[in-house]
């Protein structure tokens, strides 16, 4: 987790402290390149663009991965054994 809070914060370039538009794809990339760490790239997108990409909607976003009641299919990250 704590990995990727720091990818978080590191992917947001201009430090205007909101992962824009154009900073999600980088953010899927870094997460992406966590070991053992899988994303639901079109709703993780769907969910940073709905939110406003504030970093803190973004790491509420993440919070999902902690969460043992998320619906099949509704899971943003998945940890691979």
């Amino acid at each position: 987790l704590q990995n990727l809070l720091q990818v978080v914060i590191r992917s947001d370039k201009d430090e205007d402290m909101t992962i824009d538009e154009h900073e999600i794809g980088d953010l899927i990339n870094r997460i992406m390149g966590i070991n053992g760490v899988e994303v639901n790239e079109p709703l993780f997108r769907e969910r940073i663009t709905s939110s406003g990409g504030s970093l803190q909607c973004v790491m509420d976003i993440i919070r999902n991965l902690m969460d043992d009641n998320v619906t099949e299919g509704d899971e943003i990250f998945t940890i691979k054994d």
